[in-house]
């Protein structure tokens, strides 16, 4: 589980138009999903979201816009699709290099199959996280395949007596594990192998 803070931190020297800078780019805070959030060269699939468009052009050295139908291939650091379905799986790994990594913005409800066609595409080390309570501005980044975390992280809540019974039936659905079809911001990542894996050998008998 990584906890992000409700405020950007302000930057070591101060300045107003430091702390406008890193409120901005607080909507591309997933990059802390990935082993380095300096995120580099980045294609993003579309539909587009204004506000991560314009988060990644304050992160990123090249940012690469494409509609789903685009063909192009490329050799880019980190691939994203925050609107599209998983069939747009095969284009975004076309517009990574090898290393490169794979960042998809769903719901719990289809993170699974988004899971799912990751791994059918060879992408490596993939894994679903629940971007609470909005992927926009995520307090936590919780894995979803890690009940524990899970647990751990609704244990920690109290929204006051108000809220209280959302939390108490958030916990109802974990243990049911219907708790996934209710998360509304999830989002799975994985890697683009650095080589080809090889085609599995088979030994054909005697005919």
């Amino acid at each position: 589980m990584i906890a992000m803070p409700d405020q950007a931190p302000a930057p070591p020297h101060g300045g107003a138009a430091d702390e406008m800078l890193l409120h901005a780019v607080r909507r591309a805070d997933w990059r802390f999903l990935l082993p380095d959030p300096a995120i580099g060269a980045v294609a993003y699939v579309g539909p587009h979201d204004e506000g991560l468009v314009r988060a990644l052009e304050r992160l990123s050295p090249a940012v690469a816009l494409f509609e789903p139908d685009d063909r192009r291939s490329g050799g880019h650091d980190v691939a994203v699709a925050t609107g599209a379905g998983p069939s747009v799986v095969p284009q975004l790994v076309s517009l990574l290099r090898p290393g490169g990594w794979l960042y998809a913005e769903t719901t719990g409800r289809a993170a699974a199959g988004w899971s799912a066609a990751l791994h059918e595409a060879g992408l490596e080390g993939v894994e679903a996280w629940w971007l609470w309570p909005d992927a926009a501005r995520p307090k936590e980044l919780i894995p979803l395949d890690d009940p524990a975390a899970i647990r751990h992280a609704l244990g920690r809540r109290d929204p006051g007596a108000r809220l209280r019974p959302r939390a108490w039936a958030a916990r109802a659905l974990l243990a049911s594990g219907l708790l996934r079809r209710v998360i509304p911001a999830a989002a799975v990542v994985g890697r683009r192998p650095l080589a080809a894996r090889p085609a599995a050998h088979r030994e054909d008998g005697p005919s």
